[in-house]
């Protein structure tokens, strides 16, 4: 199965982009055999406009991606929570894909904080993140707290129970990834009569 994780910090060398890579070891370990990290902070991808449908050279890069988002079967998406809010490179990608990058695909939402907080991004995300391409979110999700002590520089965390829990929430993604296949076979074709949430 193919995973995209996506770290939507805008900082390079980010927790965010530290936790992706935990969490790809994880998912390696249940089943996801090709794993994408994309780290937003690399990509500069424009910010929404209609352009993205004219086919403008500035969207080669959203292209690019697209044509790989498509090829997935689930999603991580990871932000840090900047003033209680997801972030806008995170934001804007979400704006950006259809229901053909991400259309009845589990995406797992995780959310990283220098401290005790980072639920509020996750809220955020619940309520509008999915709205137009159609993205499933899996009821459990993650909070890299204190993610300055947590996240271990080697891919790991240092937390027991933590690890506990992570393992089996991306198990739990790996298994909606895969009854979410025959979902979106049959959806396909009726997704594009109705390409906007209501």
């Amino acid at each position: 199965m193919k995973l995209s994780i996506i770290s939507g910090s805008h900082r390079k060398d980010s927790y965010s982009l530290k936790a992706s890579t935990y969490l790809q070891n994880l998912a390696q370990m249940e089943g996801f055999n090709d794993i994408n990290i994309v780290d937003l902070s690399t990509y500069g991808i424009p910010l929404w406009n209609e352009g993205v449908r004219n086919n403008q050279q500035e969207w080669d890069v959203w292209k690019s991606l697209s044509a790989d988002m498509k090829l997935a079967d689930a999603a991580i998406l990871v932000t840090p929570e900047w003033h209680g809010m997801a972030t806008p490179a995170l934001k804007n990608f979400l704006m950006l894909c259809t229901a053909d990058e991400l259309g009845h695909k589990p995406v797992l939402i995780c959310s990283v904080s220098a401290s005790i907080n980072g639920v509020y991004p996750i809220s955020e995300l619940r309520m509008s993140g999915s709205k137009n391409n159609h993205a499933c979110f899996i009821p459990d999700h993650l909070i890299f707290r204190n993610c300055e002590s947590l996240i271990l520089s080697e891919g790991k965390v240092s937390d027991a129970q933590f690890d506990h829990r992570a393992k089996y929430t991306v198990r739990s993604l790996s298994a909606y990834a895969n009854a979410l296949a025959s979902v979106r076979k049959s959806l396909h074709k009726q997704m594009q009569d109705f390409p906007f949430g209501m």
